[in-house]
C-alpha cells in the first residue's frame, strides 16, 4: 500500500485535503468517489512499507491541444452517429495521427473492453489526458450528453491551440535574431579579429581604444568560457527551480505584468482562458464552484490563480464571483463589470462566451502590436552590438592603410 495526498471537492462545493492509502492512483480515485468526493489532485507520497525509492528524472509527456481537439471532435461525431463507444475507439485507434494520442486511444479501447467507463479510464494513473477533459467526460456520461460535451471540448482545445501558436510565433523571431547575432559575434571574435590584430601589429600599427576593449572582452570570454558557461547553466537551473515555486511564479508574473504591452496582452490571454473554460464548464452542466479548480489549472498565470482562489473562497460563503475576483487586482475593470452583469442578469454563460471571444480578439491584436514593436527594437539592439564589433575591426584597418600611405 502507498500513501497518497489529495485535494478534492465535496458535495457542498468545498475543497478538502487529506491523506489516503491505496494500491495505485486509480484505486484512490475510486475510493474518494465512493466517499462522495470529486478528486482534483492526487500526489504519491511515501510507501507505507518503507520501501526505498531512488530518485529518477523523467520527461513529462503531454498531448498537444491540437491532438486533443481532433480526438474530441472525432469521438463526438462517432457517438452522435450512433456508433457505440467501444467500436468508435477501435476506429480512432487506427486513424489518430498523433502518436501520443493514438497510444492513449489504444489504452482506452483495451480498458473500456473490461467494462469500465471512459472517464474512469482517463482518470487512472499514468493517463496523459488532462483532468479538465476527464471531469467533463464524467459530466457528459452522467447527463447523457457526452457527444455535446466532447464537441464543446473540441472547440475549446482548438482555440487553446491557436492561442499557444500565437505565443510561440511571437517568441520565434527574437530568438532567431539573437542566435544569428551571437553566431556573427563569435565569428568576429574567433576568426576575423585575431587575424586583423596580427596583421596590424606586424605592420607596426597601434590599436585604437575601442579595438583594445573588444579584444579584452574576447580574450576574457575565451580564457574563462568554461567558468562562464558553468555559471550561466547554474544560474539557469537555480532560476528555473525558483520559478517553479509558488513564490517564484507569482514574482515572475508580477514582473511580466509591469512590462508595457506584453503584460497587458498576457493578462488578456489569462482572462480569455478563464472565460472560455468557465463557459465550457457551465454549458456542459458542471457547477461553477466545482469547476473553478479546473479553471485555476488552465489560466497558466499565478496572479490569475490567486484571483480564482479568492473566487472559490467567496462562492463557498455565498458571495459574488465578480466582487471576489476583483480582490486580486488582476482582471481589468471591464472584465469585472462583465462578470457582475452576468451574475445579476442570470446570463453568466452567455456573458462568458462573449468575454472569451472579445479577449481572444484583444490578445490577437496585442500580439500583432508586440511583434511590430519587437522587430525594430531587436534590430536596433543587435545592430548596435554588431556595429561596435565591426567598427572595432575597421578602425585599425583604416589606421594601417593611412600608415602605409605615409
Amino acid at each position: 500500500m502507498t500513501e497518497f495526498s489529495y485535494r478534492a471537492m465535496n458535495n457542498r462545493g468545498q475543497m478538502v485535503t487529506g491523506i489516503i492509502n491505496g494500491d495505485n492512483e486509480s484505486a484512490v480515485r475510486q475510493n474518494l468517489k465512493k466517499e462522495g468526493l470529486l478528486p482534483v489532485e492526487i500526489k504519491k507520497g511515501k510507501s507505507s512499507l518503507f520501501a526505498l525509492e531512488l530518485p529518477s528524472i523523467k520527461l513529462k509527456k503531454q498531448i498537444s491541444s491540437a491532438a486533443l481537439s481532433h480526438f474530441c471532435r472525432q469521438l463526438s461525431v462517432i457517438i452522435f452517429s450512433g456508433v457505440n463507444l467501444l467500436k468508435g475507439l477501435e476506429i480512432m485507434a487506427q486513424q489518430t495521427p498523433d502518436k501520443l494520442m493514438r497510444s492513449e486511444v489504444e489504452r482506452m479501447y483495451r480498458e473500456v473492453q473490461t467494462g469500465r467507463t471512459l472517464s474512469e479510464v482517463m482518470a487512472e494513473q499514468g493517463s496523459l489526458v488532462p483532468e479538465l477533459l476527464t471531469s467533463m467526460v464524467a459530466t457528459g456520461e452522467a447527463s447523457g450528453t457526452l457527444d455535446e460535451v466532447l464537441r464543446n471540448m473540441a472547440a475549446f482545445y482548438e482555440k487553446e491551440h491557436r492561442i499557444r501558436q500565437k505565443i510561440k510565433s511571437a517568441a520565434v523571431y527574437p530568438l532567431v535574431i539573437i542566435v544569428m547575432a551571437v553566431g556573427l559575434i563569435i565569428f568576429f571574435f574567433n576568426f576575423l579579429l585575431p587575424q586583423m590584430v596580427t596583421l596590424i601589429t606586424a605592420s607596426g600599427g597601434e590599436l585604437p581604444m575601442l579595438t583594445r576593449t573588444v579584444i579584452g572582452i574576447s580574450n576574457f570570454i575565451t580564457k574563462y568560457y568554461l567558468i562562464l558557461l558553468a555559471a550561466a547553466l547554474g544560474t539557469a537551473v537555480l532560476l528555473s527551480r525558483y520559478l517553479k515555486t509558488p513564490e517564484g511564479r507569482l514574482n515572475r508574473d508580477k514582473c511580466i505584468l509591469r512590462i508595457p504591452l506584453l503584460g497587458k496582452t498576457l493578462r488578456h490571454v489569462a482572462t480569455m482562458r478563464f472565460a472560455r473554460t468557465a463557459y465550457i464548464l457551465i454549458k456542459s452542466g458542471l457547477p461553477l464552484l466545482q469547476g473553478l479548480e479546473y479553471i485555476k489549472q488552465n489560466v497558466n498565470n499565478a496572479l490569475a490563480e490567486k484571483a480564482v482562489d479568492y473566487a472559490i473562497e467567496g462562492l463557498q460563503k455565498g458571495e459574488s464571483l465578480a466582487a471576489n475576483l476583483a480582490k486580486a487586482n488582476y482582471f481589468d475593470s471591464m472584465s469585472i463589470q462583465m462578470f457582475s452583469i452576468g451574475e445579476e442578469t442570470g446570463e453568466l454563460e452567455k456573458v462568458l462566451e462573449e468575454m472569451a471571444d472579445f479577449y481572444d480578439q484583444e490578445s490577437d491584436t496585442g500580439f500583432t502590436k508586440l511583434l511590430a514593436l519587437v522587430e525594430p527594437m531587436m534590430l536596433v539592439v543587435i545592430g548596435s552590438i554588431v556595429s561596435i564589433v565591426i567598427i572595432s575591426v575597421m578602425l585599425p584597418m583604416m589606421d594601417m592603410f593611412t600608415h602605409i600611405r605615409r
